[in-house]
Formats: C-alpha cells, structure tokens, sequence
C-alpha cells in the first residue's frame, strides 16, 4: 500500500486556525449553516451567483466571501469565488473527511464558559451531573475522531517512518492503545504491509474504528479488544509496538504509569513504546499548545493533565523501558519513543 494515499495533499493550518480562532471559527459557522460550501462544490461563482442561488444579500455574502478567501479557504479569480483544496476535503457535506459540523456545533469552545467554575472546583463545572458529562462525550466523541484523523494524519506518517516501519522494522505486530479512529497505527500499517494490529478502546468507539480501517483497506489486518484500557487483559510478551496516541493525559498520573506497566508487560524483549502526547516543558512555561491544553484537561477530566517528557521518562523507566527517544513528527510535542534498551 504507498502510504501516500494516507496522506493529505493540503496546508491544514487555515482550517486549524478557523476552529481555534473565535471570529474565524464564527465565519466559517456561518458559511456552512447558509450552504455557502455546499453551492461553491458544484461549481464557482460570483458573489452575486452564490448569493441569488442561495437568497440571501449580496452585500452579506461578498463580505463572507472575501473572509473566507482571506482565511485561505476559498480561492478568487475576476470577482469569482472558487473552493480551495481544504475546503473541498473538510467543509463540503459527504466528503469522507467532513469536518463542517464540528465547526457548525461549537463543539470546540462550548465548554469554556464554565472555565472559572472548573478552575474554582479542581475539574468539571459542579451542576454537570456525570450521565449528562457522559452524554455530552458520547456525542462529541464521533466528531472528535473524525477532526482528530485529519489533524494527525500527517503527524502519523512521520511518525512511521521515524519507528521505522517497513524499512528496518518489517511484520510489526502493534498494540493500539485507546485506538480512536487508528490514524496512528493505520500509518505504520500503510509503511509495513506485513503489519498486523490490535486495537483496543471501548466497543462504541471501536464501531468508529473498524469503518476507518474499512476505509484504508486493512481489515484483514486488525484485531480488536473492546474494553476500558484500564481493565483489559493484555497478553504477555506478544508485540514489538505499543502506541499510546493522545490518550495517557486524559488518565493522569497515577492511571497513566499504571498502564505504562501493563502495556511494558504486553511487549516482547525488544519491543518499544511510543508515545504521542502535548509535551509541555517541566516548568509548564510552554509551549503555548500544550499548557493551554492543560486547561482542558481540567474543564473536561477529573484526573488528566499535562506532562513533561522528563516525566513520562521517569515512569517509562520505571516500567523498564528506560531509554527514551524524541523525534519530531510536525506535531505541537515530538514523539516520545522509549525501549528496554537490552539486546
């Protein structure tokens, strides 16, 4: 399989500043809520075109337009509107890669009204009742995949190449650990056809998972472990790659080195952990990405956080894997790969 098939063909910066950004998010809110995206796929128009075909102002929509165009999502030519790339890929209703309705819902910033309570409370807002916390998540959490396997898509191919998947590592049997959507494990399949995967998360996520490693032509190639992490059986010494991909800060300490243990267990003499995280610095002075995260955390968990990469060494090692590496993989935090160090 050439893993450039994996790979997306596009900057994502313009869309990841339009979800991050109050007024650029907002614009492009309002683009999809009036088919703005919708009418420029089928083909381009004037401000006057996509306004008439729609009904709605000129006025209104020349100055949605040219914001667009200046958020480097639509491109413009002679007073002619035309979608860009990203915004063919992200923002056009039925593309495989749809990320519209995240944008639409308000997802990303609806939760830091109650910032104040949660930093006064030590974690989520007191009046949110857990099944009410649980259902929010559950309804949440197929959006977050699908935005998470486009943002980490290029990250993950990286990062296959840095584990050197296909090249000097060849028939990798790879441990997935709280999967999502694979993106992660996907990658080193797409680099070593030889690779076989099991995937562990809880089992609705796992139906989310299953229709991406449909999608990307392996499922003769996974396995899956429906469970909570936490708990699950983990066979003894049977992979040479555990991925923990975003997930070890929604544990917190204390989960996240009991699971280091768990997962060291499952690995084979020569087998390596790798791990991708938001890394702040031990002073949590930066980078800005990964402390700020920090704050989600405590708006959304009960126990996550953020850690430094000093710390994850000093469980990694306590879990005998106590050499460390750290590969920059075009993300916020490089990926952090640690092995037992022994022949």
């Amino acid at each position: 399989m050439d893993v450039r098939k994996f790979a997306l063909d596009f900057d994502l910066s313009p869309f990841l500043f339009c979800t991050d950004s109050v007024r650029g998010s907002r614009i492009v809110r309002a683009a999809v809520d009036l088919g703005v995206f919708s009418r420029l796929a089928k083909e381009p128009g004037t401000a006057e075109q996509v306004a008439g075909s729609l009904g709605i102002s000129v006025r209104g929509t020349r100055a949605l337009l040219d914001g667009l165009t200046a958020l480097q999502l639509l491109g413009k030519e002679k007073a002619s509107y035309r979608l860009l790339p990203i915004a063919e890929a992200l923002l056009v209703p039925g593309s495989p890669d749809y990320l519209g309705d995240l944008v639409q819902g308000s997802v990303l910033d609806q939760e830091w009204d109650r910032l104040a309570e949660a930093v006064r409370n030590g974690g989520p807002a007191e009046g949110v009742e857990a099944v009410e916390r649980q259902k929010r998540a559950e309804e949440f959490f197929p959006l977050l995949i699908r935005f998470l396997h486009v943002v980490n898509r290029g990250p993950a191919i990286a990062a296959a190449h840095a584990l050197g998947a296909g090249a000097s590592h060849r028939g990798l049997r790879v441990l997935d650990i709280g999967c999502g959507s694979a993106v992660w494990s996907l990658a080193v399949g797409h680099a070593d056809p030889e690779a076989r995967v099991t995937a562990v998360d809880f089992p609705g996520v796992l139906a989310h998972t299953r229709r991406y490693v449909e999608r990307h032509g392996m499922a003769d190639r996974y396995e899956y472990l429906p469970g909570n992490i936490q708990e699950v059986s983990l066979p003894e010494s049977e992979y040479d790659l555990a991925i923990l991909a975003n997930i070890l800060h929604s544990e917190g300490e204390a989960k996240s080195r009991r699971l280091l243990g768990r997962v060291a267990e499952a690995l084979r003499p020569a087998g390596r952990i790798a791990i991708a995280e938001f890394l702040p610095n031990r002073e949590r002075t930066g980078p800005l990405d990964p402390v700020l995260f920090g704050l989600r955390m405590v708006l959304n968990t009960e126990e996550g956080g953020i850690f430094s990469a000093e710390e994850y060494g000093e469980w990694l090692a306590e879990a005998d894997f106590p050499v460390v590496e750290s590969f920059e993989i075009g993300s916020h935090s490089p990926l952090l790969v640690a092995s037992r160090g022994k022949k």
